[in-house]
């Protein structure tokens, strides 16, 4: 990890900003530097495989995610690109199955990809809608206009719903169980990604995503059997 010239890190323990995460000595060995508020190191995540750092996160280390946010090089745009299409297509499939399981036979859903891209459509926006409530919150109420790192801190926060690749080979999808500690962990993870992007408290943090998550989902409801009655409205027989 290379330490990129005039940026800020911050302290993944207390949440404090800092110069710098470690300097280089001779025989190019590197030094992790204290924190000068607490004490204790910067970043300790520097010399910890990826793995690591999942595994934090997975148990809602709330340092995993300030090392993500904010001093990580190796979680560049590209990466928060792919995740965000991989949420989408992930979580659309499984609507588009779920849908296909409850409407009749006759219907031909699984045959018909067009219902698969309006599912990626409704995602999208159920994501999008979330990302947006959260900027305008923090717009008007913390006035912080770091619209991209809010961006990150939700995409990260909705990593969860990857879960649904394995569930697809395991045909686990449609299991109450799975779909109910999916829903927690995401809330969670949410929680945790948007208390340290704001720097708020894990009371704000909370309000602040379950109105997210309903207004989002609400979107949901109302746009999918729009996009679903227009399109057997004008293109099947």
């Amino acid at each position: 990890m290379a330490e990129a010239e005039n940026k800020e890190y911050v302290c993944i323990n207390c949440a404090s900003k800092a110069k710098a995460i470690y300097k280089r000595s001779d025989g190019n060995f590197i030094k992790l530097l204290d924190c000068l508020k607490c004490g204790q190191p910067v970043d300790r995540y520097v010399e910890c495989e990826k793995s690591i750092i999942f595994m934090d996160m997975v148990l809602q280390d709330i340092s995993a995610y300030r090392h993500i946010l904010f001093n990580a090089d190796n979680f560049t745009p590209q990466f928060y690109l792919k995740l965000a299409i991989s949420l989408v297509l992930s979580e659309a499939y499984i609507r588009w199955t779920y849908f296909a399981e409850i409407q009749s036979i006759k219907t031909g859903i699984k045959n018909n990809e067009a219902y698969l891209y309006m599912m990626c459509l409704v995602a999208a926006v159920e994501l999008g809608l979330f990302g947006l409530i959260i900027y305008m919150y923090s717009f008007i109420a913390l006035w912080c206009s770091q619209g991209l790192l809010i961006y990150n801190a939700c995409l990260l926060g909705q990593c969860g719903r990857l879960a649904n690749i394995p569930a697809m080979i395991w045909y686990e999808t449609s299991s109450l169980i799975f779909q109910l500690l999916k829903l927690a962990f995401v809330i969670v993870s949410s929680i945790q990604s948007i208390r340290v992007a704001l720097h708020i408290g894990i009371l704000e943090s909370v309000i602040l995503i379950a109105i997210a998550s309903v207004a989002s989902y609400s979107s949901t409801l109302i746009l999918q059997p729009l996009l679903i009655e227009a399109y057997q409205s004008y293109y099947e027989v």
